[in-house]
């Protein structure tokens, strides 16, 4: 019997001793905790092979003795849906996990004991054995980009549980986890947890995750000073007016506007004059110092060579040349 079979026979066992199958499905199956351990209820989704999805509500909890198959590489992300727990591990480190915490498990250290707070706790676990994630999204996603070496390297090398309040993104994502419409529900489910594991394959140690991710809100925000510098290509106005003006901390408003459109505040303001005085040049109505003053440069010498820089020409000799 080979590796994976051997641990999930070891897992059909230890579910078959410890709980009680309540519901059983070509694609998922539910258990009820019915030993003096405590009482709460499991839900098992199969995602993909190498990876799984767990619902877990436990009122009390001592985790149950089994034989770890310390051979086979996986991890365990947990949400902390609702609730408080304290996870006890096997070196003797403790680490915590509230309400909206993500929780990392490695194979490497086990949980000698679980001690939730007095209302339990309710969380949403995906389970994956990485070398068989890395060939699932590389066949999703028809790509050879997600590598053995690199996928989860620091979770599976960490010496303790990696753990960190979870991000907008993760909220959302895990949210929708917790109710999934009924139509097309594996699908939604299978999109959802390829999503999560993607956000967190830049995780690097116990305290942050290195990824970022920006709201709705701050891309209106980020999207209305966009308007104002398109609407003001005369004026000079600093980051730190156009963030006080649109609401958002200006490391936020030069990040977010980055990714949203490719570019710097300072690049799009300079490309979006260029374009405007390329427009008023093919009017040759204007001389190229009114245009320049109409661009925001005081200095037409200034103003020539920005353009010059942009397309290649001179103001004039691109008018010469387009009349």
């Amino acid at each position: 019997m080979g590796g994976s079979d051997r641990k999930n026979a070891d897992e059909e066992e230890l579910f078959r001793k410890y709980m009680y199958i309540m519901c059983d499905r070509e694609a998922d199956k539910t258990y009820r905790l019915k030993s003096s351990s405590g009482e709460g209820i499991m839900r098992n989704f199969r995602i993909a092979g190498g990876i799984e999805l767990v619902y877990s509500e436990f009122e009390s909890y001592y985790p149950m003795a089994k034989e770890e198959v310390k051979s086979t590489d996986y991890i365990e992300i947990m949400y902390m849906a609702d609730g408080h727990a304290e996870f006890e591990l096997e070196n003797r480190r403790v680490v915590c996990a509230d309400k909206f915490d993500i929780c990392i498990f490695n194979s490497r250290i086990g949980v000698k004991n679980c001690t939730f707070g007095k209302e339990g706790m309710r969380s949403v676990s995906i389970v994956l054995l990485p070398d068989a994630v890395k060939k699932e999204l590389n066949a999703f996603f028809e790509t050879k980009d997600f590598t053995g070496k690199s996928l989860f390297k620091h979770v599976l090398e960490s010496d303790t549980a990696i753990t960190f309040p979870a991000n907008e993104l993760l909220k959302n994502i895990f949210t929708e986890l917790m109710g999934l419409p009924e139509k097309y529900g594996d699908y939604h489910r299978k999109l959802l947890v390829l999503r999560a594991v993607i956000s967190l394959l830049d995780v690097k140690d116990g305290k942050n995750a290195d990824y970022h991710y920006f709201s709705g809100d701050a891309a209106n925000r980020v999207h209305a000073a966009r308007k104002m510098l398109g609407e003001n290509l005369a004026g000079d106005i600093s980051i730190a007016d156009l963030s006080e003006a649109v609401g958002i901390n200006r490391t936020t408003l030069q990040r977010v506007f980055k990714q949203m459109y490719g570019i710097t505040i300072f690049e799009y303001r300079t490309r979006a004059r260029m374009q405007e005085a390329r427009n008023l040049l093919l009017e040759d109505t204007q001389s190229v110092t009114d245009i320049a003053g109409i661009c925001g440069y005081s200095n037409a010498s200034k103003f020539t060579a920005a353009y010059k820089k942009c397309f290649g020409f001179t103001p004039s000799e691109w008018r010469k040349i387009n009349r």
